[in-house]
């Protein structure tokens, strides 16, 4: 019976579910290519856990869905339902992310554990999981965040985020309603929540469902003529379509990031000579040094637009009193940061500052042969003036002084890196700062 039906598999997009004699689900699984999938199963050598499992397969079946990301969904809701042996044993399910909608008004959306679930029983609108795959689940998240923004923090800020800066959070925190913690009849946030329940609840044509509703708003608001309204729903819908191609080629709404680094690109072409081809991922950089005694450094990174925490890092720097400035700080840590090329190299780096704090990272670029290979500018602060280094010969040659305008996209994608970097500096030193304090 096996293998007739391991011959009759689609080569698409799917999930796949092992039964064992009993008729009971033992393994669920998602493919992006269903036959080459589960055909692996029964070729070649596995670990003890996997030789098990396929020893107890005696039928299975499969569900096509048009995309990996309808598979990575139907998985999870699949998995919840059923709780099948060989998922809960092969992994803790307890260390299961799942995707959290909380009670309580502006919505919160983000990742928590089968435990943290637990705490926040009475607190929860509505939760979806578990992903086997912890890097499924923070991409499907990226994936919804980027068609319809929302509320991550988990304390409300009194003004715009990083998030609200970067077009992924509509700035709940900063709008007034009737009555705090309460939604109004038309309220747009209440209704975004109600699209990502639907978007995440992998049930039956819900992108369909989305799309026809979408396709009906922007034709309402063609027809009065509100055009802008009109485009940013057709955004979306472009968005909602491309999931069922797959959830790798989503595009950002509203001013794509493609669109802003193509730009940036464009900017270092023409005033530092140098074509980074493409910039997926920058790393921004900063000093806090406010006392005589204790200097640190920080070092952030975005990855397609978007700030990735594991990849920061902070820097301890001890020099005497003469040499504790900023740019000798920018130096050391671009020093020390460069000697670990197993963290993969930036296409851009952003420092804080202006031509000294450029001029010192472009010197820690030199030493280690990487003009030309990694592009270079600084962004001072007040001003917001980006400070780009002309390179000739591998030696800075002149500054081209950029003054965009604040609705920019480059310069606020930049103004959201040095920010980030600035206040993950300023965390680390209040950190040395209290660890001081407590040693005398």
């Amino acid at each position: 019976m096996i293998k007739d039906k391991l011959k009759s598999l689609p080569k698409k997009p799917g999930v796949y579910i092992y039964r064992n004699a009993s008729g009971n689900i033992i393994y669920i699984g998602k493919a992006l290519v269903l036959k080459n999938r589960v055909n692996s199963y029964f070729h070649g050598k596995h670990d003890a856990k996997t030789t098990e499992l396929v020893a107890n397969i005696v039928d299975l079946e499969w569900i096509v869905v048009n995309s990996e990301f309808e598979a990575l969904l139907l998985e999870a809701r699949l998995i919840k339902q059923h709780e099948p042996k060989y998922n809960i044993i092969q992994k803790d399910s307890k260390s299961y992310l799942y995707i959290v909608i909380g009670k309580d008004y502006p919505n919160r959306v983000f990742l928590a554990r089968w435990t943290e679930l637990n705490e926040l029983n009475k607190n929860l609108l509505d939760w979806y999981g578990p992903f086997p795959s912890s890097t499924d689940a923070k991409r499907i998240l990226k994936i919804v965040r980027r068609i319809f923004p929302f509320r991550s923090c988990k304390t409300l800020s009194k003004s715009p985020c990083l998030y609200h800066h970067l077009h992924l959070c509509p700035g709940v925190c900063t709008v007034e309603t009737p009555r705090r913690g309460v939604s109004t009849k038309n309220d747009t946030y209440a209704e975004t929540i109600v699209q990502i329940c639907k978007l995440l609840s992998s049930k039956t044509n819900a992108l369909k469902s989305l799309i026809k509703s979408f396709e009906k708003e922007m034709k309402s608001f063609a027809k009065a003529t509100d055009f802008e309204k009109a485009q940013a729903i057709k955004n979306q819908i472009d968005s909602l379509r491309s999931l069922t191609e797959g959830w790798r080629t989503v595009p950002t709404e509203k001013k794509d990031f493609s669109e802003t680094v193509q730009e940036l690109r464009k900017i270092l072409v023409k005033y530092q000579g140098y074509d980074p081809i493409t910039i997926n991922k920058i790393e921004g950089y900063d000093v806090s040094n406010l006392g005589n005694d204790i200097i640190v450094g920080s070092m952030v990174a975005f990855v397609q637009g978007e700030a990735d925490s594991s990849l920061y890092r902070k820097f301890n720097l001890k020099f005497n009193q003469v040499e504790q400035d900023d740019p000798q700080g920018i130096k050391n840590i671009l020093r020390r940061r460069l000697n670990h090329p197993e963290w993969v190299y930036p296409q851009l780096i952003s420092v804080d500052g202006g031509k000294a704090q450029v001029s010192a990272a472009f010197s820690a670029l030199k030493e280690k042969g990487l003009i030309g290979q990694i592009a270079l500018l600084g962004i001072a602060k007040e001003e917001e003036i980006i400070v780009i280094p002309e390179i000739q010969n591998e030696n800075i040659s002149g500054w081209k002084l950029l003054r965009l305008s604040r609705r920019n996209p480059e310069l606020q994608l930049l103004q959201a890196i040095r920010d980030e970097a600035h206040r993950f500096a300023q965390r680390y030193y209040k950190e040395k700062h209290k660890q001081k304090l407590t040693n005398f």
